[in-house]
């Protein structure tokens, strides 16, 4: 384990990886809803944003998930197809996460992506609240002009950290964030 306790829980996912057959070199499609949130991508974009921090390159997600997949009579299959095992190799982008000297020494705008009520109870202070809810449309992303009028407030010269008690929510914000060229960690 490295100092920061950080390679372990790489390794791990490495090798959950490679045991479900993928390597890092393979095209990825997720999709996938978090039931316990009440529906929605975030579980989705949590393991998007999980592989472009171990550095994987060709990495997709399924917007609209599921349901718009059957909807446009799209083909499913009614078993998980099961592939070899390989061997997955991370090459971690370290510029994806926001350790605590980055977010003292840099200064990065911050957003808390819980929801409200629990921004009320406390936050990080000099934080804003922007929930994670807020960039969906339904289980969608809202439109470009849409993210770019909730975002307005932010400086795009300056990193902005997302953040929620997990960082599965947090993701949500992350990944509209990321698209619309933020520094986003």
């Amino acid at each position: 384990i490295d100092p920061g306790g950080r390679l372990e829980p790489i390794s791990r996912m490495a090798g959950i990886l490679g045991e479900a057959g993928i390597s890092e070199n393979d095209s990825i499609i997720i999709y996938g809803e978090c039931q316990p949130c009440g529906g929605g991508p975030s579980a989705a974009t949590y393991v998007f944003w999980i592989l472009k921090y171990l550095g994987h390159e060709d990495v997709r997600l399924l917007d609209g998930g599921i349901d718009d997949w059957v909807a446009a009579a799209n083909p499913t299959a009614p078993e998980p197809e099961r592939l070899a095992p390989r061997n997955y190799t991370p090459s971690i982008d370290a510029d994806l996460l926001a350790t605590y000297d980055f977010v003292c020494d840099s200064r990065p705008q911050i957003i808390d992506a819980r929801t409200g009520k629990e921004f009320e109870a406390g936050s990080i202070p000099g934080a804003i609240n922007i929930p994670y809810t807020s960039v969906l449309e339904g289980k969608r992303l809202r439109d470009q002009s849409e993210l770019n009028e909730l975002f307005r407030d932010l400086q795009k010269d300056n990193s902005v950290v997302v953040y929620t008690n997990t960082g599965v929510k947090a993701s949500m914000i992350w990944l509209p964030l990321t698209l619309l060229g933020y520094d986003a960690r």
